[in-house]
Order: C-alpha cells, then sequence, then structure tokens
C-alpha cells in the first residue's frame, strides 16, 4: 500500500501566503487540497497558480475539510486566533506564521486548544531556519567568541503596502513595527542567548501619520544573563526600500556580524584576527521551516517551534509595545494584556 499523501488547505492568499504555496509544491508527501480567501476571485485565482483543488471563501469549510491534514494560517495577524481555534477544533496540525496573536490571552488559548485536540503546533518564526543564524547560533553555543554580552539587530523596510486594506497601519491589528517585524529578531535573541526579563523601548508613528501602528521603535534588552540586547526595527524606510538586516553579537572572547547584504557572508572578530565564513544556501529559510513541520506530523514528533515558544517571543514584544506607551523600561513576566 502507497503512502498517503498528507492534505494541506492553505489559509491566506496574499504575500505570505504564496512563498509558502511555493515552498508546499516542492514536498512530494503532500497534496494541495485548498486554499482559502475571503475574495472569492483571489482564492481561484491563487487555487488556479497554484495548483489546489480547490478554492474557499468559507473558512470553517476549508479547515473541516476531510481530506485536509495540515492548515497553513498565513492570514493577517488579527485573524489568527479565530482561524487557528477553527482549525485545531477540527483537529488539524495547524502551522501558524508568526506572531502567534496579539494577546497573550489568545495565545494561551491556541495552545490549550491544539493540547485539547493532540495536535501539532508550530509556530513559523522563520529566522530560526535562514542558513546563517543557525550557524550563528551554534557558534555562540561552541563559546567561540566566549560568553555573549551584547547584540544588536537592525530589520528596516519600506512599509508593507502589498495589503488591500492596509492592515498593517492599525495597531489593533498588527501590533505596529515591533510586533509585526523585530519579534523576528527578538525571537532570535532569545533563541541564541537566553530569556528577556526587562525590555525598554522607543518609537512613534512617524511616516503614516493616518495610522495608529508605531512604524520605529528600538528597545534595549536585559537578558537573564546579565547580556544587554539593542533591537531597531523601521517602517519608516522610503517607498521600495528593500528590507535590510544586519546582526552583531559580541562575546568576551570575540565578536560576529553577518547582514543580508553580503551574501550570507559571517565575519568572526578575535584575537586571533578575523574569519569570513560563507554559508552555503542550498534551500531557503521558508522552505526549512515548512520543511521540519511537515517532518514532525510524518514522525509524530514535537515540532521545532511550540506554541510555548511563540507566546514567550510575543510576550516580549507585548512588553515593549507598552513601554513605548508609559515611557518607561517594563520587567517580565507581563501582567495583563496591551493590546
Amino acid at each position: 500500500m502507497g503512502f498517503r499523501k498528507l492534505g494541506i488547505c492553505l489559509l491566506g492568499c496574499g504575500f505570505i501566503g504564496a512563498i509558502h504555496a511555493e515552498r508546499w509544491r516542492m514536498m512530494p508527501e503532500v497534496e494541495l487540497v485548498t486554499c482559502f480567501s475571503r475574495n472569492e476571485e483571489k482564492a481561484n485565482i491563487f487555487r488556479d497558480k497554484y495548483g489546489f483543488k480547490k478554492a474557499s471563501k468559507n473558512m470553517g469549510e476549508a479547515v473541516s475539510d476531510e481530506d485536509v491534514s495540515i492548515v497553513d494560517i498565513c492570514t493577517p495577524t488579527y485573524s489568527h486566533r479565530d482561524a487557528a481555534l477553527q482549525a485545531l477544533d477540527a483537529g488539524k496540525n495547524v502551522l501558524l506564521e508568526k506572531p502567534i496573536a496579539l494577546r497573550l490571552s489568545d495565545a494561551r488559548e491556541i495552545i490549550r486548544r491544539a493540547e485539547k485536540n493532540n495536535v501539532k503546533l508550530m509556530v513559523a518564526h522563520v529566522l530560526r531556519f535562514w542558513a546563517e543564524y543557525p550557524t550563528i547560533k551554534s557558534i555562540v553555543a561552541e563559546g567561540d567568541i566566549g560568553e555573549p554580552v551584547i547584540a544588536r539587530a537592525y530589520r528596516q523596510s519600506a512599509f508593507p503596502e502589498w495589503t488591500s486594506d492596509s492592515w498593517h497601519a492599525d495597531i489593533h491589528k498588527s501590533g505596529g513595527v515591533l510586533i509585526d517585524l523585530s519579534i523576528h529578531d527578538v525571537d532570535f535573541l532569545r533563541w541564541c542567548i537566553g530569556e528577556v526579563e526587562e525590555i525598554y523601548a522607543q518609537g512613534g508613528t512617524y511616516l503614516r501619520k493616518d495610522g495608529s501602528s508605531p512604524d520605529y521603535v528600538q528597545a534595549l534588552l536585559k537578558f537573564k544573563t546579565g547580556a544587554i540586547g539593542y533591537v531597531e526595527g523601521s517602517w519608516a524606510m522610503p517607498r521600495k526600500y528593500p528590507l535590510t538586516t544586519f546582526l552583531e553579537i559580541a562575546g568576551t572572547r570575540g565578536i560576529l556580524h553577518v547582514d543580508n547584504r553580503s551574501s550570507a557572508s559571517l565575519l568572526i572578530h578575535s584575537s586571533d584576527g578575523v574569519v569570513e565564513k560563507t554559508i552555503p544556501m542550498f534551500r531557503d529559510g521558508y522552505f526549512l521551516e515548512i520543511r521540519s513541520f511537515l517532518d514532525s506530523v510524518i514522525r509524530n514528533e514535537p515540532p521545532p517551534i511550540s506554541g510555548e515558544e511563540g507566546l514567550k517571543s510575543l510576550e516580549i514584544v507585548l512588553a515593549g509595545l507598552k513601554s513605548v506607551s508609559i515611557g518607561k523600561p517594563v520587567r517580565l513576566p507581563l501582567e495583563e494584556e496591551v493590546l
């Protein structure tokens, strides 16, 4: 008897949904069953372009399809809770785009439902799968630069204009640049250096005065290890400005840095001189992220990024948003909702 392919339901036919659909098509173990969009015409075009069997504008019907084993949620952040709960209660394994939700209570409920229904839940923090980032984590873990003491991370882009309703500009739909964009770097630094005990952030809405979301935030993280980290996120760049990233970690015996404008080249400075590592990119981070989740379902193993991991990173950026609002450092854990 041959292996039965796992059926995929993809929710959200926008920018990130298209990226995910392209990667799912590379997986021989799956079948693209259905795609969902509130816009029926958009769903039909997406179905035909990527080879899904069906298109739907009814989320409940899409996730309940008996041929579906995995639901990949690529809808706007403000819809994550409802989409995830529908899929989990339908008994489906869920790959959920970051952030897990906009409220801690919603994130905890998503985690609880996954446990209740005995299905897999993974939060798609893709930075953990781009080749240079796990390489950096290994270098730090192996002590090549000594004990990490200072980190800096920048992530800058033009305001995301690919959505039809500009939902990123609404703080109650996206959370702003810290929650939507800088959570990439916050999550990675947590994974690499350790848990955060305090955050002090400053920022505001500088470019789009018609919006409520902060489009620029700089945050200082204090880790439980005693290390500090500076994280800067910006949507306040000119239109068509390319995504630009930079990461630097200084340790007691050396310093490393990488950026996305240097062909994924990693530089390590120490007392012995400078070492340059060119990191091979056999597959992109999105492919590896989706592949890892699929493998966890096939092998019935825990996914590499749990709901709890997504919750911890969400809590830090929400604390940062609160810090922007009150103008003071905020210690973790958070004791109340921010949005």
